[in-house]
C-alpha cells in the first residue's frame, strides 16, 4: 500500500475549476463502478435472488417497500424551479417526497424489473433535471443541498442506462444546482462564498457536513468527476468542520466506545450523523475505498456509542466544547442529552450488515438496535426528518457472512521515516527534555540534535506512532488523559491511543499533531514564543501555536507525477527524467534530507548511487550529480518544498537560489524553469510516495 507524503491540507478549487484537463494533458484517474453509491450490481442480484426464493428477512423488507405510498407507479412529479428550505416560501416537500417516490420506484424496477415503476422513477427524474435552476432559503439550505443532493444522485445512479432517462441533464442540475453553489461553498469555500456559511469553522453540527460531503461523493461518482468524490474523502479524512471523524468523534472511551459530536445535543440528530457517516463510508466501500475501517474503526466505536445509549445503557460522556456563531464563541455540553432517546431510524442494517457480515467482527449494541427496527422500512409522510433517510436496509443491506467484497484502506498522509516539527508560531522546534519515561515535551530553538528529531511510522488507517531519536521512547499524552492541559511527554511504548497520532493538515504546509484518543493537539501553552515553552493537549482553535511544519530529516521516496501519474522521477545515465516501468527500481528511489546548503531546504540523494543529487545545472537540466562539497553545488542541490503549484495538497521544489524556477518535466526530461499556467504548474507536481 503506498503512503503519500502530503505539503498542505488546503483543498484546491483548482481541482474542480480545472477538472481532469490541463492543458491537453490528462491526469488519469481511474473509472468509477456504475452502479457504485449505495448499492452495487451485485448487490441487486443478491436482492433479487432472495426476494424471488422467498428467502427471509430479504422477503419482509421486500414487502415494506412494495406496501409503502412512495413506491406506487403512475405518480405526477411535482418539479417546480425554485425550492426553499427554511423561512417565508417553505416548499422542500415537493423535492424530498418526489426524491423519495423516484428511489423507492427505482428499486422495485431493479428488483422486480416491473417498468411502470421504472418508467415513473426516470419521469420523476426527468421532470426534477429540466425544472430545478435554484435552492435557496435560510442557512437551512445547505441541509437540503446535502440531504437531497446525496439521496437525489443515489437514485440516478439505479436509473443509469435506463430508456429515456436524461443523464446528462441530471449531471448538469446536479452540478449546478446542488454543488457548485451549495456542497462545495459549504465545505471548502468557492466563487459563491466562504466556506460554512460564513460562520466559524465549528459553528455547524457534525450533520451539516455530513451531510453535504455526502452529496459531494455521490454526485462526483454519478457526474463521473474524479476530482469532487476526492474533495469528500479528503473532507472525511481532515475536513476543517465538525463532519470530519475526528472532529465528528471526538473522544475514545474505555470498552470499545467513542464520543459522537452531537451526543449532548440530542439522540435525534446523533442517530441523523451516524446514518450520514454510515452512508458515506457505504459509497465509498463501492468504490473499493475503505472508510469504514479508517482511523482504526473509529467510526465502529461510535455507532457502537450511540446504539448502546439508545438501548437504554449507560455510556461515559467528556465535557465536549466548541467555538459558534461567526467569531468562534465557546460552548459547553457537559452531559450527555436524553432529548429523542431510543427514536427508532432506518440506518442500522447498514452499519450491523458491514461490521458483523462483511467483517466478521462483533457488534453487541449495533446487533441490538437493527433487530429492534428489522424489517426496517422507509420514509413517513407524517415525519418531515424521516426523509432525511433513504431507508428499507433489511432488503437492501442484509448479506451473508463474510461477503459483499473488499476495499483498500487509504494510506497515511506522511511517510514513514525520521522528522523534526517547527512550530508555525515562532518557528522553533518540538524537543524532549530528557531520555527517562516521563520526560515532558516542550520547543526551542533547531539545533539539530535527536532531541529534536522524531522517527514516524503509521500504524495504518492515518494513525502513526511518534518516537524520540535520541531515547526511542514514544510521544504521548500523560495518563491518556482527555482534560485540556494534560501534557505532552515521553514513555515506554505501549501501544495505547494516547501514544497515536493523526496529523491533520491545517492549510500552507502545516498540520495539527493530533492525540486520536482526545482529538486535542498539540498545543504551546498560552501561545508563548518563550524558549522552553511546555507542549500540551488543547482543543483546536485555528492557533499558530497548534500548527506544526513536518519536515523530513531521512525520508525514502519517489516522486510520482502529478499530471502523469504513471510516470516517476528517475535517473539513467544521470539524466533525470519521468518514466514508466522503471527497473532498476531503485533508480526511482531517492532520501529526502535536509539541504545541504540551509537546512530549511531539502536534498534528495540517490538511494542506490549514495553521494549524489538531483542538481540543477547551469543550462537549467536536471541531472543526478555526485556532491563535490561546493557552495555551488549546495545551492544547485537545494530546494524549497511547497504546496503543490496543481494541488496544494502535493508537492513542488523551488530552487534555493532562485525561488521563481521550479522543479518541472518537459518531454519527460527534468529541469528547473520559470514559468506559470496550468500546464507548467501540472508539470511541476509532485507526489512524495513511499517505495
Amino acid at each position: 500500500m503506498r503512503k503519500t507524503l502530503t505539503i498542505s491540507f488546503a483543498i484546491s478549487l483548482c481541482l474542480s475549476i480545472f477538472g481532469l484537463f490541463f492543458e491537453g494533458k490528462v491526469k488519469a484517474a481511474e473509472a468509477f463502478v456504475h452502479p457504485g453509491m449505495l448499492h452495487t450490481q451485485a448487490d441487486f442480484e443478491r436482492m433479487k435472488e432472495m426476494v424471488n426464493t422467498g428467502t427471509q428477512p430479504y422477503l419482509d423488507g421486500w414487502n415494506q417497500l412494495v406496501n409503502s405510498p412512495l413506491s406506487q407507479a403512475g405518480w405526477t412529479p411535482r418539479a417546480t424551479a425554485t425550492i426553499s428550505r427554511g423561512g417565508t416560501g417553505d416548499n422542500v416537500a415537493l423535492l424530498f417526497n418526489d426524491i423519495a417516490r423516484a428511489y423507492q420506484n427505482a428499486l422495485r424496477w431493479k428488483i422486480s424489473g416491473n417498468t411502470a415503476n421504472g418508467d415513473t422513477a426516470r419521469d420523476i427524474l426527468n421532470a426534477w433535471s429540466s425544472t430545478l435552476t435554484t435552492l435557496t432559503g435560510s442557512a437551512d439550505r445547505y441541509l437540503a443541498s446535502g440531504l437531497y443532493g446525496y439521496e437525489m444522485a443515489n437514485a440516478a445512479e439505479i436509473m443509469r442506462g435506463y430508456p429515456g432517462f436524461d443523464v446528462a441533464q441530471m449531471q448538469n442540475m446536479l452540478l449546478n444546482v446542488f454543488y457548485k453553489p451549495l456542497n462545495e461553498r459549504f465545505l471548502i469555500g468557492n466563487e459563491y462564498g466562504g466556506d460554512h456559511n460564513g460562520a466559524y469553522i465549528q459553528n455547524y453540527w457534525a450533520n451539516w457536513d455530513l451531510s453535504n460531503m455526502a452529496a459531494t461523493v455521490a454526485i462526483g461518482i454519478f457526474c463521473d468527476r474524479r476530482d469532487i468524490y476526492d474533495i469528500g474523502i479528503e473532507y472525511f479524512k481532515n475536513g476543517a468542520g465538525n463532519g470530519s471523524i475526528y472532529n465528528a468523534i471526538p473522544f475514545l472511551h474505555t470498552g470499545g466506545l467513542a464520543q459522537w459530536q452531537e451526543s449532548g445535543r440530542d439522540q435525534a440528530h446523533t442517530q441523523l450523523g451516524i446514518g450520514i457517516m454510515a452512508t458515506i463510508n457505504e459509497m465509498a466501500w463501492n468504490q473499493g475505498l475503505d472508510l469504514y475501517g479508517w482511523a482504526n474503526n473509529r467510526f465502529l466505536k461510535a455507532a457502537e456509542y450511540v446504539a448502546k445509549y439508545n438501548n437504554g445503557n449507560e455510556v461515559p460522556f467528556a465535557t465536549y466544547e466548541w467555538g459558534n456563531g461567526t467569531n468562534g464563541a465557546v460552548q459547553t455540553q457537559t452531559a450527555i442529552s436524553e432529548g429523542s432517546r431510543n427514536e427508532l431510524r432506518p440506518i442500522w442494517e447498514m452499519i450491523y450488515n458491514h461490521y458483523a457480515q462483511r467483517k466478521g467482527m462483533s457488534v453487541p449494541n449495533i446487533a441490538a438496535r437493527a433487530n429492534l427496527l428489522r424489517p426496517e422500512g422507509g420514509p413517513n409522510t407524517q415525519y418531515p426528518s424521516s426523509f432525511d433517510q433513504l431507508g428499507f436496509g433489511t432488503l437492501l443491506y442484509t448479506r451473508p457472512a463474510s461477503s459483499g467484497g473488499t476495499a483498500i484502506l487509504p494510506a497515511g498522509n506522511i511517510a514513514d521515516g525520521i522528522y523534526r516539527f517547527i512550530l508555525r508560531l515562532d518557528s522553533k522546534a518540538m524537543e524532549a527534555t530528557g531520555s527517562s519515561s516521563g520526560a515532558p515535551v516542550k520547543k526551542s530553538t533547531y539545533t539539530g540534535g535527536t532531541n529534536q528529531m522524531w522517527t514516524v511510522s503509521h500504524l495504518g488507517g492515518g494513525q502513526y506512532s511518534i518516537k524520540n531519536v535520541q531515547s526511542g521512547l514514544s510521544l504521548e499524552v500523560a495518563s491518556g488523559s482527555l482534560e485540556h492541559g494534560a501534557q505532552f511527554q515521553l514513555s515506554n511504548s505501549t501501544g495505547e491511543d494516547n501514544q497515536k497520532f493523526a496529523f491533520i493538515p491545517t492549510g500552507e504546509g502545516y498540520y495539527r499533531i493530533t492525540p486520536v484518543h482526545s482529538n486535542k493537539p498539540a498545543d504551546v501553552a498560552g501561545a508563548s514564543t518563550a524558549e522552553g515553552a511546555q507542549i500540551l493537549q488543547w482543543r483546536y482553535v485555528l492557533g499558530s501555536n497548534q500548527q506544526w511544519r513536518i519536515d523530513p530529516l531521512s525520508v525514502n521516496a519517489r516522486l510520482q507525477s502529478f499530471n502523469y501519474p504513471d510516470r516517476y522521477l528517475r535517473h539513467k545515465n544521470y539524466r533525470v527524467q519521468i518514466n514508466t516501468n522503471i527497473n532498476p527500481a531503485q533508480d526511482s528511489e531517492f532520501k529526502i534530507v535536509t539541504g545541504l546548503m540551509d537546512t530549511n531546504g531539502a536534498s534528495f540523494e540517490s538511494i542506490n548511487i549514495p553521494g549524489y543529487f538531483l542538481r540543477v545545472r547551469s543550462n537549467g537540466e536536471v541531472w543526478l550529480d555526485q556532491n563535490d562539497g561546493t557552495t555551488t553545488f549546495f545551492n544547485d542541490a537545494t530546494f524549497r518544498r511547497v504546496p503543490g503549484l496543481a494541488d496544494p495538497k502535493l508537492s513542488s521544489y523551488q530552487m534555493w537560489a532562485d525561488s521563481t524556477k521550479y522543479l518541472r518535466h518537459s518531454n519527460y526530461l527534468m529541469y528547473a524553469q520559470a514559468a506559470s499556467g496550468l500546464s507548467f504548474n501540472a508539470d511541476a507536481t509532485f507526489t512524495e510516495v513511499t517505495p
